[in-house]
């Protein structure tokens, strides 16, 4: 029951046949935890990722916080959806907000003259990609305009993957507050030189005078994962 059940996760995840692909192979960078806290789907789809060591890192966050900090989860630049399936599958019980413009860059944040990535999506895609859980909520639109009715919310996990200095400072502004004691912040893109190192600057700069260290992760492309003191 366990097999049939992991292997349509899987199809559904669209992760069959990356997985056929995968067996037996040694995974570059990865050493497999021998004995993983969260569940075989996600293992499984951890291995399929691309990225399985953010994917790991993650799926440990997600299970420290089912097992005990309150709160929704967030994820605020969401592209394709990948990783918002991820999440939700990790903890399909709590709300999750996906914060995305489903566009592209916002001109107005640009410190160049033009970015074209991440145009090859749509709010449609991401919707059917995720599927249609009620307690997923889809925030489309200028980020952090989209955040407007939120203000009383609070969170155990928030990812940020902004990319870009203006929008970054903007989310760690509004959800670093409303984050729980115990609750998990990350930061894609922080060891990424794109942009101009736009992460890491606004990270840097917001987490000079809070109590929190940024660790970094050695994931493809540099991830930071910070843990709400209090």
């Amino acid at each position: 029951m366990m097999r049939q059940r992991f292997r349509l996760v899987l199809v559904r995840l669209g992760l069959l046949d990356r997985v056929r692909q995968l067996r037996g192979k040694v995974l570059p960078g990865l050493s497999k935890m021998e004995f993983p806290p969260y569940s075989d789907v996600l293992r499984g789809a951890i291995e399929a990722s691309g990225d399985p060591v953010r994917y790991t890192a993650l799926a440990l966050a997600l299970e420290t916080v089912r097992q005990g900090v309150p709160g929704s989860l967030a994820e605020v630049g969401v592209y394709k959806g990948d990783l918002s399936h991820f999440i939700h599958w990790a903890l399909p019980d709590r709300k999750l907000y996906l914060f995305d413009t489903f566009e592209g860059f916002p001109e107005d944040d640009l410190e160049v003259d033009a970015d074209e990535r991440f145009r090859d999506t749509s709010l449609l895609y991401v919707k059917e990609r995720v599927g249609g859980a009620e307690n997923v909520i889809f925030r489309p639109g200028y980020f952090p305009d989209t955040v407007d009715g939120l203000e009383d919310e609070r969170f155990a996990f928030v990812m940020l993957d902004l990319d870009l200095f203006a929008p970054t400072i903007a989310g760690l502004e509004f959800f670093y507050p409303r984050l729980e004691p115990g609750g998990f912040l990350v930061l894609h893109d922080y060891n990424n030189p794109e942009s101009d190192f736009a992460v890491s600057r606004a990270a840097d700069k917001f987490f000079a005078d809070k109590p929190e260290y940024l660790v970094a992760i050695p994931d493809r492309w540099g991830s930071v994962v910070i843990r709400k003191v209090s």
